[in-house]
């Protein structure tokens, strides 16, 4: 499977650990390569460790957290995109004029079909639209990448990209990370059962994530969840000292942690199909006309 190519789109340093670690590093075990694309250097996150960044240090350190995140994950040397973290809900953030959500559309578009152009992927991952936690920044890359997606085929979309040897490309498949809805109270749920004082969710965040019905892929990730684990951990700004998966027994980590759910956007698949379990088992068949 050596062959095989993925470009993984994502918003901030840690997205690619918290939301997709388990189908990354999956991917790269079974030898598929795998290139990360990270649209901002995630300046308005958390600190939430003492003396490891500072407010102006943030994004320089959170880029090296992601670097180190890559390594565990055996995926390239990440491509980032530039842009300024939007920061959450209502934060001021969102009007700097480098932040993410003002970045004309066409711009990063652009950049997404060099980038599929470039590595010509034979799957691509981005977010699910709402962008798993509601996070504006996610839901701008995924909507970029799915139209950058189709754009890269089209021979009219950026023609000044032939001058430099990008020529139109299709990826046979888009797919969305994400969560299956209830996610949150099961979380709770779960630590709760296994000794922890954790707070229910807010009633407003209790439904949150996509039906089990429009889930196309149920991947078991336990066979990676140490890589997964240390993925999270290398973002060490973005957790505190007394982290949660170091105070649990195994089998508690492995049911929260050991499943990662997949849309496939690309081509369209009707909402109700069985669950898959093999992401990739779509790719190989046909596999020669596939791999080239």
């Amino acid at each position: 499977m050596a062959q095989l190519r993925m470009l993984a789109c994502f918003a901030h340093p840690d997205d690619e650990a918290f939301t997709a670690s388990g189908v990354l590093a999956a991917s790269t075990a079974r030898g598929v390569q795998v290139r990360l694309v990270c649209a901002t250097c995630g300046e308005e996150g958390d600190i939430r460790q003492p003396d490891v960044a500072t407010r102006e240090t943030l994004g320089k350190v959170r880029h090296e957290e992601l670097r180190r995140s890559c390594q565990v994950l055996s995926l390239q040397e990440p491509i980032m995109l530039g842009y300024r973290d939007s920061g959450w809900g209502d934060s001021p953030a969102q009007y700097h004029p480098d932040a993410f959500v003002q970045a004309p559309p066409v711009q990063v578009v652009q950049r997404l079909v060099e980038e599929i152009r470039r590595f010509k992927p034979h799957l691509v991952l981005t977010f699910e639209p709402d962008g798993v936690s509601g996070h504006k920044d996610h839901k701008a890359i995924s909507r970029h990448t799915t139209t950058a997606v189709h754009a890269a085929s089209d021979s009219a979309a950026f023609p000044e990209q032939r001058q430099a040897g990008l020529f139109p490309y299709h990826p046979p498949r888009l797919f969305y990370v994400a969560r299956l809805q209830g996610y949150r109270m099961r979380l709770a749920t779960l630590l709760r059962q296994a000794g922890l004082e954790v707070p229910w969710p807010d009633p407003e965040l209790r439904p949150q994530g996509v039906p089990l019905e429009q889930l196309h892929v149920r991947l078991d990730v336990t066979p990676c969840l140490e890589q997964k684990l240390a993925s999270m951990r290398s973002h060490r700004t973005q957790m505190t000292p007394d982290w949660t998966f170091d105070k649990v027994p195994w089998d508690i980590t492995a049911a929260i942690l050991g499943q990662e759910y997949l849309i496939q956007a690309h081509p369209y698949t009707q909402p109700g199909e069985p669950l898959a379990t093999d992401f990739l088992e779509s790719l190989l068949t046909g596999e020669s006309a596939i791999l080239r």
